[in-house]
């Protein structure tokens, strides 16, 4: 277990454990069930426990909110007790739930004046109802040659029969005879419903269809609401399964249905993860193959259809190999499996780019070959390339891999990253140095009549020697150029300190819907919560993004997988109420879910301040959720003086820029009653405390003492006992209550027991066994780390008296997690990287020149970031890690190039000068590959720090890779020399005959 919450409170308590991300949580849910009975001992007497798991297949995928005009919201519950009987039929379906309703039940109002008459004791009639109501086998008897099986006993069908229960007798008469007392006598039975603890309503747009688990994305609605109560059904899907697909067949199953559905009733689709998993995956395939065809377009653009053709052959095998991959390995096709692919695809063509390019370059150095030729020119094109080839593929998946190493919810979301990807670079090199020169062999045809220029009489190559040959020539250019860029990193440093770069964990996702949850103050009645909930809504409905909402008042909404995480699974008591608001879909509404938030929570917020009551707008977030996006853990000796403490942070919290939504786990004082037992005078009238306190729980909430057998009833139906509304209103009311003695006699509770007005004790929380507060908040448009900065500068200056601690949990201990992680696994990627360059180049100097690439990149990135005002998040690390992989190679070809040519002869300047001249047209094509290939993904409010990350990176490190890298290297390798370098006449290189430039 990672962590113990636990909260202490008079008569139980509750503690939740949270286990490592990774566990088997049913192995685990094993050993605590087993640790806890073997320590059994440790438990007082009469005490118990219940350990239940809380997972995420628990869930709903759908939920159905069920409206009828001319019903209540107890006969649509049972309605939908027996769509859910129907509807767990269906295989792969999980976890069913129900919201809203009151069920059915036998209501048995006791009348204390005449149980008093009768001197009949209301634990009695319980026990008797219990004994009653039973039906057992008895065994059986021979009846010829077969057995006649015996059953004995009745069991209650009607509350007729229950209402027929005799509970004593009467005086007798003259004959000796007593009258038998039902319990219809001393008691009113009905049957009916629990009492009202719950309201439910939907609120749809009139020319809204809800009902259509499928809309047009591009619907809109602008009518008036209309008021309907309604009950909610929820259906979780089992673990492993397809989530579009159990949606798809519960929605099926329902058209079955809908004729069994009695007349008058609607079902309104409130929830279909199927669908929301379906558009998402489906705007993320069309942004593929956006991206697909953009590259595709800037190859024809400067290869030509041909050799375009190539490239574009390679990217479809590259994806269906590794979605192949991930098949087998049991990998599921979601939104970071695709963002992967759309991250790879950039990646993925550059080696056949390289190719492509440098077969077509050997080809026009040659006209006129026959297909043997031909063979001879790939092959040797491909030589060349081989080892860049593969070493700059190394590189990439080396930067990945230690992603996979993330821990935490972060681990498993970004898991597809560190997967996909290398698999895709390890099929595309694949692909590359094997279909790729086929094809190129094959396709690739030059005008045979076409002379192309020598190398050194190209406009590449001249204007790359006038800008390269002044810095070669000149120590003190090289070195005035150098610590210019070295001085502009170091600037951009400077801009995350001033807040021109702003950080975040991830920025809010564009959904179609939020939470509204309300707290009124402890001991809230129903109707005052309710009244307030009304305003809410009446403020909703002006909205024209909201096409409908559903209301639950005394009990918590269907619970979602944020809320899981939240703790939102016991949310309930007639003094909280949700809110479930539906947005038009993103495509077909101008603003961002966060934008309609931030509108609509001002006036909102008003409202529950003059309540006097806390309101939330609970967010999905777009990636690992948290308990609360600020939470402040306050720890001390002293639980009194940790409240107290825990007030005085709140205060602070509403002092800081831009924090909404507070709370905290101090509630507020509720009053309370306590009767105090006089234990002499109740042991003279020979009862016990026990007695009393027994029977003032079956006055004031009820037991249920048996069970209903009716026919055609899926849930339980139970006979509950209770004192009339009218005998439990008023504190006068206890007075009057008078208990039978075993004597015979009647005492009246108020002789037994002293009033003594008090509050309920507050309860006790402990986070892994310590003693806690909690102080909770949202952010409006701002990062929560700035929001922590400045509480931290805060209680530096105004720190907390000694022995008393605060730690800050929630989205910013998330946050240094993640970046920690990421950093982690950037920093062990550049040490992989640089350990095999030193392998390749039999040399530690120039594996750093290489990795000079990345700081480049750097540049770019933090200056992009800080221009377009976009947050820097854990996508845009990723980002930085790729990057890491794909600039290391530019460098790596380049010098790889320039190694071939002093080995051929060369010399030092001429050789840098042509490795950029040759290596200039593949650096541009896969530089903007790798850039255009993010383009589709930039408006998505999560990933567009990747792109942007791509984008900036790309651009600043390609241009400076092609000068500063090879001046590092020229200026490494003339370093035993002083002075200027005299420049040198071309010298023409020594290259095969069939591959002369002239």
């Amino acid at each position: 277990m990672e962590y113990i919450y636990s909260a202490a409170q008079d008569s139980g308590g509750r503690i939740t454990t949270q286990f490592y991300v990774g566990q088997d949580w049913e192995d685990s849910l094993f050993k605590l069930q087993n640790h806890l009975f073997n320590n059994q001992d440790l438990l007082p007497p009469g005490a118990n426990y219940l350990v239940k798991p809380m997972i995420i297949d628990d869930v709903p995928i759908v939920t159905l909110t069920l409206t009828g005009a001319d019903y209540t919201d107890n006969q649509l519950r049972r309605v939908g007790e027996r769509l859910l009987v129907y509807l767990r039929s269906i295989p792969n379906t999980g976890n069913l739930t129900i919201t809203g309703g009151q069920p059915r039940m036998i209501r048995v109002d006791l009348d204390p004046d005449r149980l008093a008459s009768y001197q009949l004791s209301p634990q009695e009639i319980g026990r008797r109802l219990q004994s009653e109501n039973a039906r057992l086998p008895v065994g059986d008897v021979s009846l010829g040659e077969t057995r006649l099986f015996i059953e004995g006993g009745q069991l209650f069908q009607s509350a007729e029969d229950v209402g027929q229960v005799i509970v004593g007798f009467g005086t007798s008469d003259g004959e000796g005879r007593r009258s038998p007392i039902y319990l219809q006598d001393v008691a009113s039975v009905t049957d009916g419903f629990a009492d009202r603890t719950t309201l439910s309503r939907t609120l749809i747009r009139q020319d809204w269809d809800a009902t259509d688990p499928y809309p047009p994305a591009r619907a809109r609605a602008s009518g008036d609401f209309q008021e309907q109560v309604a009950i909610t059904i929820g259906i979780a899907k089992k673990q492993g399964t397809n989530a579009v697909s159990v949606a798809r067949q519960i929605f099926n199953r329902l058209d079955e249905l809908k004729a069994q559905v009695p007349a008058g009733i609607e079902i309104a689709v409130t929830r279909n993860d199927g669908l929301t998993a379906a558009r998402a995956v489906g705007d993320l395939y069309t942004s593929l193959l956006i991206a697909i065809g953009v590259v595709v377009a800037l190859l024809v653009v400067f290869l030509g259809w041909r050799d375009a053709s190539i490239v574009a052959f390679v990217i479809p095998l590259t994806l269906a190999g590794t979605l192949a991959v991930g098949w087998i390995s049991g990998q599921t096709i979601n939104r970071i499996t695709l963002f992967a692919l759309i991250l790879a695809l950039g990646t993925l063509v550059d080696d056949a780019i390289a190719a492509t390019e440098n077969i077509h370059r050997y080809f026009e150095a040659r006209p006129n070959m026959d297909w043997h030729q031909k063979l001879e020119a790939t092959v040797a094109a491909m030589d060349e390339l081989g080892t860049p080839i593969i070493l700059s593929t190394i590189t990439v998946i080396l930067a990945f891999l230690p992603m996979r190493f993330v821990t935490g919810l972060m681990g498993p979301y970004m898991g597809p990253i560190p997967f996909n990807v290398p698999v895709a670079m390890i099929i595309s090199t694949t692909l590359a140095i094997t279909v790729t020169p086929y094809l190129a062999a094959r396709l690739i045809q030059l005008n045979p009549h076409a002379q192309p220029l020598p190398l050194h009489q190209t406009r590449i190559y001249q204007g790359y020697r006038r800008l390269m040959e002044p810095l070669l020539d000149h120590t003190l250019r090289r070195r005035w150029v150098t610590w210019g860029v070295i001085g502009l990193l170091l600037l951009t440093f400077i801009l995350p300190l001033t807040q021109t770069l702003k950080f975040r964990m991830l920025p809010k996702a564009d959904k179609d819907t939020f939470l509204v949850q309300l707290d009124m103050p402890l001991g809230t009645e129903l109707q005052e919560t309710d009244r307030v909930v009304t305003r809410l809504e009446k403020l909703l409905q002006a909205d024209p993004e909201i096409t409908n909402f559903e209301t639950y008042v005394g009990t918590g909404a269907p619970i979602d997988f944020n809320g899981l995480l939240r703790g939102a699974t016991d949310r309930g008591g007639e003094h909280v109420a949700d809110i479930r608001v539906h947005l038009t879909n993103k495509h077909a509404r101008p603003e961002q879910s966060e934008a309609i938030v931030f509108r609509l929570r001002p006036p909102l917020a008003a409202i529950a301040e003059s309540e006097n009551a806390i309101l939330k707008l609970v967010e999905d977030p777009p990636g690992p959720p948290v308990r609360s996006t600020l939470l402040a853990e306050l720890y001390g000796p002293d639980y009194d003086r940790l409240r107290d403490l825990t007030k005085e942070v709140r205060d602070v919290f509403a002092q800081t820029h831009e924090v909404v939504d507070i709370d905290d786990s101090v509630k507020n004082e509720v009053p309370q009653l306590r009767l105090a037992v006089e234990r002499d005078k109740v042991a003279q009238a020979g009862l016990t405390t026990g007695d009393i306190a027994q029977l003032l729980q079956l006055a004031l909430s009820g037991v249920n003492v048996s069970t209903l057998q009716g026919p055609g009833e899926f849930s339980p139906v139970y006979i509950q006992l209770r004192f009339a509304q009218e005998n439990r209103e008023r504190i006068d009311d206890l007075s009057r209550i008078q208990l039978p003695t075993p004597s015979g006699s009647l005492v009246p509770l108020s002789e037994l027991v002293t009033f003594e007005p008090t509050t309920v004790d507050q309860p006790i929380l402990h986070k892994n066994q310590r003693p806690v507060t909690y102080v909770l908040g949202e952010m409006g448009d701002q990062s929560s780390v700035y929001a922590v900065l400045e509480q931290m500068i805060y209680f530096l200056r105004h720190p907390l008296p000694a022995g008393y601690t605060i730690n800050w949990d929630g989205e910013w201990k998330l946050t240094l997690d993640v970046f920690r992680d990421l950093g982690l696994a950037m920093l062990v990627a550049v040490m992989l990287i640089y350990l095999i360059l030193v392998g390749q180049f039999r040399s530690f100097k120039i594996p750093l020149i290489i990795l000079g690439s990345i700081p480049l990149a750097l540049i770019g990135i933090l200056v992009g970031f800080s221009l377009n005002g976009v947050y820097f998040s854990a996508t845009a690390m990723i980002g930085v890690i790729a990057l890491a992989g794909i600039v290391v190679r530019n460098a790596i070809v380049l010098l790889e190039f320039i190694g071939e040519r002093l080995q051929a002869g060369g010399n030092l300047k001429e050789a840098i000068l042509e490795a950029g001249a040759v290596r200039f047209r593949p650096i541009l094509l896969t530089s903007v590959t790798t850039m255009l290939g993010t383009l589709s993904i930039l408006s998505d409010p999560v990933w567009s720090g990747l792109a942007w990350s791509l984008l900036s990176g790309m651009l600043t490190s390609s241009a400076l890779t092609l000068i500063m890298i090879p001046l590092w290297y020229y200026g490494d390798q003339i370093r035993p020399h002083s002075g200027s370098v005299q420049p040198q006449s071309p010298e023409p290189m020594a290259l095969p005959p069939h591959l002369e430039l002239s």
